[in-house]
């Protein structure tokens, strides 16, 4: 389930698990909407694409002006397709021009308030974590490294360890990314599924000689397995390599393309 939002040419999705709750920003950006061009047309919001630094800024702030969030508030992740996660508080945040503060961080959460998380995402998973209980959120960048390495696993657990969570009150949206029949390896990387866990043979299709798994399925499984409920975890089911027109696809455009956001924050 998705909701595709419009303000004037900026497009961006939003989910309607997490639109119940009035205390709650989030959005996964598109790439409508922004001054970049050619592969980078147009919402690119990563520096360090090799697009014009300049148009990527200017992106940056059309984006905030949007969905109404400071950009000095943001605090974004520095990826490597790990399964770290890290809780951050606002003396991590304002540094979106320049570098985060921390390396090697694939998932952020945080119990503070108007403290913009941020992943970045051209064919990897977002996932968002809301507790309305215990008032945490977070937000993580689930790339098929991080599935197989389950650090969406590692997001509940930090949520446990750190505020007592219960899992059954944890709610998740699984955003825009490849799709099982988008999502094609070879057999050392199906192998290295398989180790890791049998069970995802029931998320994997063989086409030739390529196979194909399901990496929201994948997920929606083992966060089960952490105790979210079914219920609560909601998928987009939107492609991005599918949607090229409207989201970047490093799969889609051979690794000449933007950067989307995952945006989440609590007020």
């Amino acid at each position: 389930m998705y909701k595709l939002n419009e303000i004037q040419d900026f497009k961006y999705i939003t989910f309607p698990s997490f639109e119940t709750f009035d205390n709650i920003l989030h959005c996964f950006t598109t790439r409508k909407g922004g001054v970049s061009r050619g592969p980078f047309e147009s919402m690119n919001i990563g520096i360090g694409t090799g697009d014009s630094s300049e148009d990527v800024k200017r992106n940056i702030e059309i984006m905030t002006d949007k969905i109404n969030i400071n950009a000095a508030d943001i605090v974004e992740t520095q990826q490597t397709h790990t399964n770290n996660v890290m809780y951050v508080t606002e003396r991590y945040k304002g540094r979106i021009y320049t570098h985060p503060a921390f390396k090697n961080v694939d998932g952020i959460y945080t119990d503070k308030r108007n403290l913009v998380l941020m992943t970045y995402h051209a064919d990897c998973t977002p996932v968002f974590f809301y507790d309305p209980v215990k008032k945490v959120i977070g937000l993580a960048h689930a790339g098929w490294r991080g599935t197989l390495k389950n650090i969406s696993g590692e997001m509940v657990k930090a949520f446990i360890k750190d505020f007592s969570c219960d899992p059954g009150d944890i709610i998740v949206a699984i955003g825009p990314s490849l799709c099982q029949s988008c999502f094609e390896v070879d057999k050392d990387v199906a192998d290295m599924f398989l180790t890791e866990n049998k069970d995802f043979k029931n998320y994997m299709e063989i086409k030739g000689i390529k196979y194909h798994f399901n990496l929201w399925e994948i997920n929606r499984y083992l966060l089960m397995e952490k105790g979210i409920k079914e219920e609560n975890i909601e998928i987009s089911g939107l492609c991005t390599k599918c949607r090229n027109g409207l989201f970047f696809s490093h799969r889609g455009q051979k690794g000449k393309r933007g950067l989307m956001a995952g945006i989440l924050m609590m007020r």
